[in-house]
């Protein structure tokens, strides 16, 4: 009797300890969603944090401590989804939350138990630049896509022209011009280079290596780039007599001009709406050099994104694969795990770590 009686009582504490250790709420539920679609789950997170900051503070430092990175995780999809996604809410609404949030972490950066996670929290919300969007002398930078080919014709067929682009970088591009005079036998120009993008979308480019300066000036407007010389001869910019660069040159093409093929393909099956696996309310358009993460219907502004065959060292840390590197107020990488045109799956560089998947709308 005695021995039946210690075996229901071991039974009960492990049962009673079971459930104490079992997680449940809010983090919990975040935890197993387990993806960059898991936006109301880390919401809800939020609102635990900001109810009773030690204690989330506290499941985040035990998180941490077992090597799982679900902390830095939630607060990417939370910066990326949540506070600086202007279809999610206002300005003034984001802007307030981003103050809650740190207000309700700031006492405990130094804590000696949760101090780490708060610190962690705190290096990435206090850096966003929400503010900044309530002022109207602050220059946004620009989602206009750059990337394509670009033609252009004079009027009673004085000359023709092609400028090829590509998007290198948030603020680089790199281009080959060509450009042809009049007649059966037409003097030729070619130039090519790298030079730094504005946010108002002009680009300046200058060379010396024919005798002079030649300068000249690229302007975006919607679907078309006007080429302006500021400075030099035809002589000084490399070109044939009485050969200019100077005109408005419309869009011909969005593709990527210096891809190879194998890539150029890859960036083809990209193009699309696509319909999230794991979340029926979120999905992505990738489009006409623009990338667009919709929620529950609603399409904010879209964000330019650059395709790399290989990843560059930006996207840190980086691999042998390609990858999508979508431009905002933060840069987010992508690596391209699959993309065969049915179906699409990436994964955020330095995230969860899951893949988030995607299938053609």
């Amino acid at each position: 009797m005695k021995k039946s009686m210690y075996l229901l009582l071991l039974a009960a504490t492990m049962l009673f300890t079971f459930c104490k250790n079992a997680e449940t709420g809010p983090w919990a539920d975040f935890k197993k969603c387990g993806g960059n679609a898991c936006v109301t789950e880390a919401i809800a997170v939020k609102d635990l944090l900001l109810s009773n900051p030690k204690r989330t503070l506290a499941d985040f430092q035990r998180t941490y401590e077992k090597g799982e990175d679900h902390v830095i995780g939630w607060v990417y999809i939370l910066r990326d989804s949540v506070l600086v996604n202007s279809a999610r809410s206002s300005i003034e609404q984001r802007f307030a939350m981003q103050q809650a949030i740190i207000a309700a972490v700031k006492p405990y950066e130094n804590d000696p138990q949760v101090g780490e996670s708060a610190k962690t929290i705190l290096n990435e919300v206090e850096m966003l630049a929400i503010a900044s969007e309530l002022e109207d002398d602050i220059v946004e930078p620009s989602s206009d896509p750059i990337t394509g080919t670009y033609g252009f014709d004079t009027e009673n067929f004085q000359g023709t022209g092609e400028l090829q682009v590509s998007l290198t970088a948030y603020d680089k591009i790199k281009f080959k011009l060509s450009v042809f005079g009049s007649g059966e036998a037409p003097n030729q120009g070619f130039m090519e280079g790298e030079t730094t993008l504005s946010p108002e979308n002009v680009a300046k480019f200058s060379l010396n290596e024919y005798g002079g300066e030649c300068t000249l000036q690229f302007t975006w407007k919607a679907d078309a780039v006007v080429i302006e010389t500021l400075a030099g001869t035809d002589a000084f910019c490399g070109f044939g007599g009485n050969v200019k660069a100077d005109g408005t040159y419309k869009r011909q093409s969005f593709n990527d001009p210096f891809l190879g093929k194998a890539d150029a393909r890859v960036v083809g099956l990209l193009q699309g709406v696509w319909q999230s696996a794991d979340d029926p309310k979120a999905s992505v358009k990738i489009a006409n050099g623009q990338y667009t993460d919709m929620y529950e219907g609603q399409e904010p502004l879209p964000a330019r994104y650059i395709y790399y065959p290989v990843c560059p060292q930006d996207c840190n840390p980086v691999g042998k694969m390609p990858c999508l590197t979508v431009i905002g107020q933060d840069d987010v990488c992508y690596s391209i795990v699959k993309a065969d045109g049915k179906v699409l799956e990436i994964s955020q560089i330095g995230g969860t770590g899951n893949t988030n998947r995607y299938v053609r709308k």
